[in-house]
């Protein structure tokens, strides 16, 4: 087949790379640079966490994801996979809680997830403080991507299999014949046998029949420059939580560039997906406060940096993988929801199974349905 995607996120490279693999004709249409530094897959640096509660799907995925970015990661210059490990701090664990309910999943896996105890925690990472009454849960498996150079790795890649990719090159609109699809630029309209919407944010606009149901919140992060940058490297310091079903905080070790990654997962303010990615001085003003909170040695330092990105949110925040309503020939690939970018060693199969028309199991979760309702 000759399919067409819409997106260069990380979703429309995993799938143009499994698609590619299979010998499909792939061409991908990215509106603007590559990496687009407005898509929610580019960022600074995402989380790979296998955490999800009793959601085996979400976990078998993430597992599966694993040694196709150990893969990735070496084949294409080992500077985006860092599987250092993830603490977690928890005030409140208990059952419902996401990171209780995880522990005891990963109960039967012997040694794999285990609890830190608060004194064992500050002599391994002092970087934090601790309270008496805090849970700590411990992953050695998880870590985090540098999710910018992995989408401009991984699209030099798709160049060097054979996948056509032309950025800056906004669809405009997307129109369903009885043998194709045609995607329409400024250039003109393109041919497809199939298509893959995976725009992110803007599937709003491109499908609205299904764009309607999501929810662009607006994310935001602050950088800090560690006074003692040694202390704050990977592997000193995990990719780490703190009550992150109720506060939100989470962050990376020191990056590249020289700072620490401080960010919040609690859903924001509905956008629109065009709007500037900046952070907010009350955002900025509560990262300082959480740092000298909770990472006091981190507080001295220099607030360095800040940006924003966008969750592209479904009401259960499943991805949606499925044919849009009323086609045969347009899947859409979607609904992240912020934390959709570790699946990207092991969703490509998912989609280009949905584009093949191959039942997957895996991919059940994510069909359409009765999920949004009319």
């Amino acid at each position: 087949m000759n399919v067409g995607i819409v997106g260069c996120g990380i979703l429309g490279l995993a799938t143009a790379l499994e698609l590619r693999a299979r010998g499909h004709a792939v061409t991908i249409f990215e509106q603007g640079q590559v990496p687009n530094e407005r898509a929610s897959s580019t960022d600074t640096s995402k989380t790979i966490r296998r955490l999800y509660g009793n959601n085996a799907t979400y976990v078998e995925l993430v597992e599966r994801a694993a040694p196709k970015w150990r893969q990735w990661h070496e084949r294409l210059g080992r500077d985006f996979y860092f599987p250092i490990g993830q603490i977690q701090i928890e005030a409140h664990f208990a059952p419902g809680n996401r990171i209780h309910d995880s522990f005891h999943f990963f109960a039967r896996r012997a040694g794999e997830v285990r609890l830190l105890s608060v004194s064992e925690a500050r002599e391994r990472y002092p970087q934090f403080s601790y309270r008496d009454s805090d849970t700590i849960v411990y992953d050695p498996w998880a870590g985090y991507l540098a999710s910018g150079q992995a989408v401009a790795k991984l699209a030099q890649l798709a160049r060097a299999e054979g996948i056509s990719l032309h950025a800056e090159t906004p669809v405009r609109e997307i129109q369903e014949r009885a043998l194709g699809v045609e995607l329409v630029t400024a250039g003109g309209a393109t041919s497809f046998d199939r298509v893959v919407v995976a725009a992110g944010v803007w599937l709003t606009r491109l499908i609205p029949s299904i764009g309607r149901h999501l929810r662009p919140t607006f994310q935001q992060m602050a950088f800090f420059e560690p006074p003692d940058p040694t202390r704050f490297a990977p592997g000193p310091m995990p990719v780490w939580a703190v009550n992150v079903e109720d506060e939100g905080w989470y962050g990376h070790p020191l990056r590249r560039e020289g700072w620490v990654k401080v960010a919040n997962d609690l859903l924001g303010e509905v956008v629109d997906p065009d709007v500037e990615r900046k952070a907010t001085a009350a955002f900025l003003e509560s990262a300082r406060e959480f740092v000298a909170r909770r990472i006091p040695g981190l507080a001295k330092g220099r607030l360095v940096g800040s940006r924003a990105c966008l969750y592209e949110n479904t009401p259960d925040r499943d991805f949606v993988i499925d044919r849009a309503p009323g086609s045969q020939r347009i899947v859409v690939a979607g609904g992240g929801s912020g934390h959709g970018f570790k699946f990207g060693g092991s969703i490509g199969e998912v989609i280009a199974d949905a584009v093949e028309d191959k039942h997957n199991p895996l991919g059940d979760a994510f069909r359409i349905g009765q999920r949004f309702g009319k």
